[in-house]
Order: structure tokens, then sequence, then C-alpha cells
């Protein structure tokens, strides 16, 4: 089977009229169907398919479902803004500082990694480090805490970008800054 793309036109009737919002990346064609009713199709952005496309009773109707698409739009924009600037802010990692990755399926294991040095606004270089025991005896079967052991180094250094507060190890792990107290693990077995 041949599949081929439709550009945007594909979907616009002839003679509909551009209404584009200042505010957003939002375009709405309006036009009136061959029954008379009031029909509409929105877009945002680049996109080629309609974000909808409905025919109305009313006028009233269809201009508030385009008030409605023009100001969900304006609000996502707003966050994504805002998003990205939060993004661009420089971490507050520190060379020393102690992350934790708490991670695994029918078990909790966990791994420690100490920031070995600041490469830039975004991202650190990171070396995993041993784990001490610091269970006290009084925990369940196949469980138990432990703590990290600072420049008890046990990995290769590697790069890693910060998000949020947070490193991503692998497509597993992801590391935060750890709080100090000791961490509880559990086993399967």
């Amino acid at each position: 089977m041949r599949r081929f793309f439709q550009s945007r036109e594909f979907y616009i009737p002839k003679g509909a009229v551009k209404v584009a919002d200042r505010k957003s990346d939002a375009v709405v064609y309006l036009y009136i169907t061959a029954r008379g009713k009031f029909g509409a199709l929105a877009f945002h952005g680049k996109a080629a398919k309609p974000d909808w496309h409905f025919t109305f009773s009313s006028e009233a109707a269809r201009e508030r479902k385009i008030s409605e698409f023009f100001a969900g739009r304006q609000r996502r924009n707003e966050w994504k803004d805002k998003r990205r600037e939060e993004r661009a802010k420089p971490h507050t990692f520190e060379v020393g500082h102690v992350l934790v990755a708490s991670w695994g399926y029918e078990q909790t294991n966990i791994n420690f990694y100490q920031v070995t040095r600041i490469v830039g606004p975004r991202m650190v270089e990171l070396r995993e480090v041993a784990q001490v025991e610091a269970s006290n005896g009084n925990e369940a079967w196949a469980t138990g805490k432990s703590l990290p052991a600072p420049d008890g180094f046990i990995g290769e250094t590697m790069r890693r970008i910060v998000n949020d507060g947070r490193v991503r190890i692998d497509s597993v792990r992801s590391a935060s800054l750890w709080d100090g107290r000791p961490v509880n693990w559990t086993a399967y077995h």
C-alpha cells in the first residue's frame, strides 16, 4: 500500500477564511457548509492535520469553541516558555555532592554517585561510589539500609546532563541529591 502525506491545504475547504491568534500559534479556518452550518477547522504550529474539524448549529457556538482553542494554545505556550526558563537555570550541584538512584523490579536496588567535576551550567561528571551497610538488625527478611562511602569510587567517570535536579544514569536509573539518611533496599531472594 502506498502512503503519502497530505499538506494542510488538503483539509481546508475552498473559500475558507483564515483567523490567526496573535498570542499563540493557533489558526482556525471558517467556512459555511452546503447545508448552511457554520464550519471551522483548527491547526497549531506547523501541523499538517487539523486539531479539530467541526460544524456548529450557530455562529455563537463556533466562536465559543474558537475562543477556548485559542485560550488553550496560549496557556500551552506560556507553560512551555516557563518550563524552558526553568530548564535554562544552572543546576545547584557541587563537587562532592552525593546522588542516589533507587531502582528495580520486585526488589529495590540502590546506587550512589558522587559529583567529581562541574562541566557546565547543565552538566556534571560523576562516579559511582561504594556502599556501607547501615542496617541495625531489626529489618525484615531480605531488606536493609545502606549509606554511601564518599570518595570510595568503584565506577568509571561519566558525564551527565542535570535536568530538574536529576541526572539520568541510564535507561533504568536516574539519580537525585541524597538527603543524608540511610536508604532502604530490598532483595528478591
